[in-house]
């Protein structure tokens, strides 16, 4: 058994279907269970990239005794470039058919491959394949992600529905090609990946959607996509790029306008006091009491503190 796992094994080195990349920095607390996860996948036909992004911590220790314990991960060290330059080292070292995103501090379930290649397979001519999965709280607590664009059906996404709300992307996967037509991952941009999958579907990439969740999604306020104001100048950013970079059609046009609307509207709200004060009361109990413990008693201060005008729409963090 043990040289018939190892022989699995060193083919998928040789070809691997997948390329996971992780990029890492300063994540030590967290990329052991990230990289446990991927060693645990019932499919063995992958390869991962973890590309040390210049950490100072133990990030690039414990990325290479993993991958003298296992012949599929690999590691690049480079100076600190931020998380699209690491995607970017990652994706140009990779050799296999698809690429998928997973962030050093999130978890690829054990089905997660197996799942996505049966997909693939079954939805073939596709250039970029996502699922559903669960946010992760402190203390194990999941919560299934409800996104509007999750439901119980396959689906596609075209780019005006992307440019309204980003599908579920941890996990992600698309053809290695794609990467090139797009031109990579812009450096310096705060929201990378989401500027990636904009361009590629304003370049013509197509989506497909499988509804079954299959990662885990570390939540904590102190994470980056908690950062909520930053993120949704960012988002303006980005797809006002998008509408000077490419021609688009009048319905994508229409959407770009309505989400900077929205976005301008969230960051107003975002910014009055009394919901400053709540955000900062809501991280505070989910610190102290983990989100499941905090859940109920969140529910009972939002019923009792001021609430929004009905045209005011509050990001949920």
């Amino acid at each position: 058994m043990v040289l018939v796992r190892a022989a699995v094994i060193a083919e998928a080195v040789e070809a691997p279907r997948f390329s996971i990349i992780v990029p890492a920095y300063q994540v030590a607390p967290t990329l052991a269970e990230t990289l446990d996860a991927l060693v645990a996948q019932s499919l063995a036909d992958w390869e991962c990239i973890v590309v040390d992004d210049g950490s100072t911590d133990e990030t690039l220790a414990i990325a290479s005794a993993y991958a003298r314990r296992d012949p599929r991960i690999r590691v690049i060290h480079q100076r600190n470039q931020g998380t699209a330059g690491a995607y970017n080292a990652g994706v140009m070292a990779a050799s296999g058919d698809f690429i998928v995103i997973c962030s050093a501090d999130d978890i690829l379930l054990p089905e997660h491959l197996s799942r996505m290649a049966a997909f693939i397979d079954s939805e073939r001519g596709y250039d970029i394949y996502s699922t559903n999965g669960y946010s992760w709280w402190p203390g194990d607590y999941r919560e299934l992600c409800d996104g509007p664009w999750e439901g119980p059906e396959i689906r596609s996404l075209v780019l005006s529905d992307v440019i309204r709300c980003c599908f579920y992307s941890v996990g992600a996967t698309y053809k290695r090609d794609l990467f090139s037509s797009v031109g990579g991952y812009r450096v310096g941009i705060f929201g990378e990946d989401y500027d990636f999958w904009l361009r590629a579907l304003a370049k013509g990439a197509r989506h497909r959607y499988l509804p079954e969740a299959l990662s885990l999604f570390r939540r904590s306020p102190s994470q980056k996509s908690a950062k909520l104001e930053a993120t949704f100048l960012s988002d303006i950013r980005l797809i006002s790029d998008l509408g000077r970079d490419f021609d688009l059609s009048v319905a994508e046009k229409t959407a770009v306008a309505e989400r900077i609307r929205e976005l301008e509207s969230k960051i107003d709200v975002g910014r009055r006091p009394w919901v400053r004060a709540r955000r900062a009361v809501r991280d505070l109990l989910v610190r102290v009491l983990g989100r499941r413990r905090a859940g109920p008693l969140l529910r009972t201060l939002k019923s009792i503190l001021v609430r929004p005008s009905p045209n005011e729409t509050l990001h949920s963090g």
